[in-house]
């Protein structure tokens, strides 16, 4: 039996603007993946900008690791088994997925209203698995939770991630993990070159966000737009798997925000980041000036 959250009036079913069906968390007043729903967000952010069809169809013999940071209501990670299954040969590689959550209450209140989300059907025992167990395996599929501060998971002993789908709280309620050190600890845990490396895919285009992945040498360019956002954010360990990397255009702005430096920048560190970023390899091997 799953424990009813201890806050019943923390989370609300609501309609977006675009009429999304969605939920709002009402004590950090956020719609999840307002306006186009948690759904549509999920497929286009993460899904189809990571090509994750493609990789499950790959004749690599090895599985394929992704870190699902920020489970929540399980949207990216629900999105991910059904590109799995959709794929019909009988080889489709194997999907680890591991999934990374603090606060367990959203995804349980989206599992007793999930007659209003079509993307639970078919997968509601496999929710409840993580839940009670932390662990679902279905054929191709190895899903698994770590309950808990995912930076506090990241060591020699984790399955090393192909891609990471960063989702967690937005920084105005979760700035801890949106800093120099949380992508610093990602960054070493991730792939070698000649392993394939790791590319990351984020909602966020914050310039904060932005200097954070640079300073902690990743490459990083522009995602694509979704709902009232322009454009998101990817990183990745290669300059290669940079569809749109960030140009000296992009740097001329940068040198007149007014957020240039990474939320947990200390002032007498400014300095350092400004040459950090100003000297990273991206900017010499960046030919476009896309941005």
């Amino acid at each position: 039996m799953l424990v009813n959250s201890s806050n019943p009036q923390q989370f609300e079913i609501v309609t977006t603007t675009a009429g999304a069906i969605s939920i709002r968390d009402n004590l950090v007043n956020e719609i999840m993946h307002n306006p186009v729903g948690p759904w549509v967000e999920a497929n286009s952010l993460y899904i189809e900008q990571s090509n994750l069809k493609g990789r499950l169809q790959d004749n690599s013999s090895d599985e394929l690791v992704v870190y699902d940071i920020g489970l929540g209501a399980g949207a990216n990670a629900l999105a991910a088994l059904h590109c799995l299954r959709s794929i019909r040969e009988t080889k489709a590689r194997t999907l680890r997925l591991i999934s990374f959550e603090k606060n367990l209450e959203l995804l349980k209140f989206a599992l007793r209203h999930s007659d209003r989300f079509d993307h639970f059907r078919g997968f509601e025992i496999a929710v409840e698995a993580i839940l009670n167990k932390g662990i679902w395996i279905e054929n191709a599929i190895h899903w698994e939770l770590k309950l808990g501060d995912f930076r506090d998971f990241l060591d020699a002993s984790i399955d090393r991630p192909h891609l990471i789908f960063f989702d967690p709280y937005s920084p105005k309620a979760n700035q801890e993990v949106w800093t120099t050190n949380s992508f610093q600890k990602l960054r070493s845990i991730c792939r070698s070159e000649a392993e394939g490396g790791t590319v990351l895919y984020t909602y966020s285009q914050a310039t904060p966000i932005r200097t954070a992945l640079l300073a902690s040498d990743f490459f990083v360019g522009q995602g694509s737009g979704t709902g009232l956002k322009p454009e998101t954010t990817q990183a990745a360990t290669l300059f290669k798997d940079i569809n749109c990397p960030l140009s000296d255009r992009w740097i001329s702005r940068w040198k007149n925000s007014h957020t240039p430096y990474p939320y947990d920048c200390l002032t007498h560190q400014e300095e350092a980041f400004r040459l950090k970023i100003l000297k990273h390899p991206q900017f010499n091997f960046s030919a476009t000036n896309s941005l």
